[in-house]
C-alpha cells in the first residue's frame, strides 16, 4: 500500500468531515473512532454504494414490493363482501336487533409485512441521515450533488403506492424485529435483499466492523484534490491527537465545510487552526531582503499574496500561538530542499507571532513534517523546531514533542 492510501487511512476521522472542494478518497483500512465518529459515519452510509443500489432499485422496480393477503371482519346490511361467518352473524343480529346484518370475513391485500417494513425502516433511516449529511452541506461542495440526487430519489421512492402503508406503520426508535429480518433475506425479490444488505451494513457500522467500515469509506468518501492537501489534515490530526494523550482530554474534530475562522480540532485548551493566520497574528517589519522582493513584486503590479502558516496551534487559555508547523509532501523533489524550504517558513511566521527579536520560545515548539525523509537533529537542546515524517507520526513520535509542549519544558 502507497504512502497516499496511507495518509487516507490514517487522517479518515478528518476526511470524513471534510465538505469542501475535492473527489473521492480510499484507503484499505480507514482509522476511526466508535465514539467520536459514528454519527457522521452513518451520514455516510445514506449515501453509500448498497444504499444508493437500492433506493435505485426501488425506483426501476416499484412493483416488485410484494403484498399479503388477508382478512378483516366488517359487518353489511344485507350484503355480503366475504366468506359469511354464521355464528358471529348470529350473534351480532341478536344483540343488536337487525335482522338483515351479515358478518363477513372480507379478503384484502396488504404491504404492510414483515420484509416491507424491514425495506421501509432502511428507507426512513436513509432520508434521516442524509438530511442531516445535508445540514453542513452548501451549494459549492462537493457532497452536494449527491445529497440532493439522494433525497430526490428518496421522496420518489416515497411516493410510491405500495410503500405507503409500511412507511406509516414504521415506528421511531423501533428496529426490525430479527424474524422481520430473516423473512426479508429468504424472500426472492431483489429489493428485499438489497434491504437487507443495507440494513446489515448499518448494523456492521455501528458495531464498527471493518468490513462496514471499509464499504462506507470506498464508496461515499470525499477528500481533498491534492496530495499535499490530504497530508496536511493527516498532521493536523496527529497533531490534535498527540496533544490529547498528553493531556487526557478527549479530540474534537470540526465539520470543514466553507470558509471559516474556526479551529478544524481542538483538545482542552489546545486549538489547531488549518491554513489560517489566525487573529493573533500582526505583520511584522519586512527584513531588507523581503522590502526588495516586495518592490520587485510592486513593479509587475503583484501584492505580498495570501502566504500563511499550514497549521498554527493556539494555546486557548493565554490566547496566544504556542506554535506554527509547516508540512511538506514529497512529490519528486529531495527531502532536504524541502526541509530547507519549511524552516525558511517557520521562522518567518514565527515573527508575526512573537515580540520583536523573541522568536526563540514559539521557535523551539514548532514543527516540520514531511511526507519522508525527516532529518535527526544533532543537538536536542538547541531550541529548534521538532522534525518528523510520516513513519515518525504513526509511531507516535509526536507525544514526546506534545509532552514537552503540555509541560512547558521547552
Amino acid at each position: 500500500m502507497g504512502i497516499d492510501s496511507q495518509i487516507v487511512d490514517y487522517s479518515a476521522a478528518v476526511l470524513i468531515r471534510y465538505f469542501r472542494g475535492g473527489s473521492g478518497v480510499s484507503g484499505a483500512a480507514p482509522r476511526f473512532d466508535a465514539q467520536r465518529d459514528s454519527e457522521i459515519l452513518r451520514g455516510h452510509w445514506a449515501i453509500s454504494g448498497p444504499v444508493r443500489a437500492l433506493v435505485g432499485y426501488v425506483l426501476t422496480h416499484p412493483h416488485e414490493a410484494q403484498s399479503l393477503l388477508s382478512s378483516r371482519i366488517r359487518v353489511d346490511d344485507a350484503v355480503a363482501r366475504g366468506r359469511i361467518n354464521a355464528v358471529r352473524t348470529w350473534a351480532y343480529r341478536i344483540q343488536t336487533g337487525l335482522p338483515t346484518a351479515v358478518v363477513t370475513s372480507e379478503p384484502v391485500r396488504s404491504f404492510n409485512t414483515g420484509p416491507n417494513l424491514l425495506l421501509a425502516w432502511v428507507l426512513r433511516e436513509a432520508a434521516t441521515f442524509t438530511a442531516r449529511l445535508a445540514q453542513w452541506q452548501g451549494p459549492a461542495m462537493p457532497y452536494f450533488s449527491v445529497i440532493e440526487q439522494a433525497q430526490k430519489e428518496i421522496a420518489s421512492v416515497q411516493r410510491i403506492e405500495a410503500l405507503r402503508e409500511p412507511l406509516r406503520a414504521v415506528l421511531l426508535g423501533q428496529r426490525p424485529t430479527s424474524g422481520v429480518v430473516q423473512l426479508a433475506s429468504r424472500a426472492r425479490q431483489p429489493i428485499y435483499k438489497l434491504a437487507v444488505q443495507a440494513y446489515l451494513l448499518l448494523q456492521g457500522l455501528e458495531r464498527f466492523e471493518p468490513s462496514a467500515i471499509n464499504t462506507v469509506a470506498q464508496t461515499a468518501l470525499i477528500g481533498p484534490l491534492e496530495d499535499w492537501r490530504r497530508f496536511e489534515l493527516a498532521v493536523a490530526l496527529a497533531v490534535g491527537e498527540a496533544l490529547g494523550t498528553v493531556c487526557g482530554l478527549p479530540v474534537e474534530l470540526r465539520v470543514l465545510g466553507g470558509i471559516s475562522s474556526a479551529p478544524i480540532i481542538t483538545s482542552g485548551q489546545f486549538a489547531v487552526h488549518w491554513q489560517q493566520k489566525t487573529a493573533f497574528y500582526v505583520e511584522p517589519d519586512r527584513e531588507p531582503s523581503e522590502e526588495v522582493t516586495a518592490s520587485i513584486l510592486n513593479a509587475y503590479g503583484f501584492s505580498g499574496g495570501p502566504d500563511r502558516p499550514d497549521l498554527v496551534i493556539v494555546d486557548q487559555a493565554s490566547s496566544s500561538v504556542i506554535a506554527v508547523i509547516e508540512v511538506k509532501y514529497l512529490a519528486g523533489d529531495t527531502g532536504n530542499a524541502r526541509f530547507r524550504e519549511a524552516v525558511d517558513q517557520v521562522v518567518r511566521y514565527a515573527r508575526g507571532y512573537a515580540a520583536t527579536g523573541d522568536t526563540s520560545g514559539i521557535l523551539s515548539r514548532s514543527l516540520v513534517a514531511l511526507s519522508a525523509g525527516a532529518p535527526i537533529v544533532r543537538d536536542p537542546d538547541a531550541g529548534v523546531p521538532f522534525a518528523v515524517d510520516f513513519d515518525g507520526i504513526v509511531r507516535g513520535d509526536l507525544t514526546a514533542w506534545a509532552s514537552k509542549i503540555v509541560a512547558g519544558l521547552i
